[in-house]
């Protein structure tokens, strides 16, 4: 058991992120859960040490779709905490309705990509004095979709949220998609730039499959009614074993940079988690380029310490 590391993760109060904080604890790493309520991170911090008596584990606010949050978030990080390990970028929302926040962008690319984007930047010399510094971006199957893509001359889909790829009745899938999309290109050009600014850490990203998460609290009344039902006979997985993908990213001594780890059961929707094929559009470096610049302007400064490749 490693008893030594550090870890943060976002979303940490609920779902997937829930379980990676607890799985996390079970080895013995300290778990920093970055959550939006104070209230519902001390019920989770409360769940977790019931089940790991000897737990190390902090809060610090985050909301992702608040620049002055996430630079208060590294701060406080920092202050207290002299490296990072890992890094688990893990919250997102799917499917709200349309949405769009102060930075003037739609909410599932700003809380899902940007906000993450700008956390990692923060975060980098943190994570630059680990012996095994990892960034894990969960993304999710919807980010391999044919379909998914990054609409740069329409990023916040005015006019359009709700056509294109649907799913299970859920506004602004076409959108979800582009963000999921966003979190592998991010990782791919992430690790570009890190080995060409001579960085040992390594980028990752992973998808749970299809998870019974809390993602699915803006779908249908009736949907939400049969969940219960619908888990049993679509092959949906628990968000315990949905987290098993991120936690082996976090935990395989052997992963390497740039890594896609998933379920490995049929359609990539259950089973056991190990490495997964990328989408086309995840070998696209102009793509991913073009995405980086952009990111870039919506945070309005350069990602730290991160050499162009």
């Amino acid at each position: 058991m490693n008893t030594n590391k550090i870890a943060v993760v976002t979303g940490a109060n609920t779902g997937l992120g829930y379980e990676t904080s607890l799985g996390l604890a079970k080895q013995g790493h300290t778990v920093v859960l970055a959550c939006r309520s104070a209230q519902k991170a001390e019920k989770a911090l409360s769940d977790i040490r019931r089940k790991v008596k000897d737990a190390n584990l902090d809060f610090i606010a985050l909301d992702l779709i608040n620049r002055d949050s996430i630079r208060a978030f590294a701060s406080t990080f920092s202050e207290r905490y002299d490296r990072l390990d890992t890094l688990i970028n893990n919250a997102g929302v799917m499917g709200p309705p349309q949405t769009i926040t102060p930075n003037g962008l739609e909410l599932q690319f700003d809380a899902n990509h940007v906000g993450h984007f700008l956390l990692t930047s923060l975060l980098l010399d943190r994570l630059e004095r680990s012996e095994d510094g990892r960034i894990i971006n969960v993304s999710s199957l919807a980010g391999k979709w044919p379909e998914a893509d990054i609409h740069f001359d329409n990023l916040n889909f005015e006019g359009n949220y709700n056509e294109g790829p649907s799913f299970m009745g859920l506004p602004g899938f076409g959108a979800y998609c582009q963000s999921k999309l966003a979190n592998i290109l991010f990782t791919m050009e992430l690790k570009e730039r890190l080995a060409a600014a001579g960085s040992s850490i390594k980028p990752v990203v992973v998808h749970p499959g299809a998870s019974n998460t809390d993602l699915s609290r803006h779908m249908s009344p009736m949907i939400r009614f049969m969940a219960p039902v619908l888990v049993k006979f679509m092959n949906i997985s628990s968000p315990a074993e949905g987290a098993g993908s991120t936690l082996l990213a976090a935990l395989d001594p052997a992963i390497e940079p740039g890594a896609f780890i998933g379920p490995t059961g049929k359609q990539e929707r259950t089973g056991r988690p190990g490495p997964c094929e990328l989408p086309p559009k995840a070998h696209d470096k102009t793509l991913s380029a073009r995405l980086w610049n952009l990111s870039e302007e919506l945070i309005g400064e350069p990602f730290k310490h991160a050499a162009a490749p």
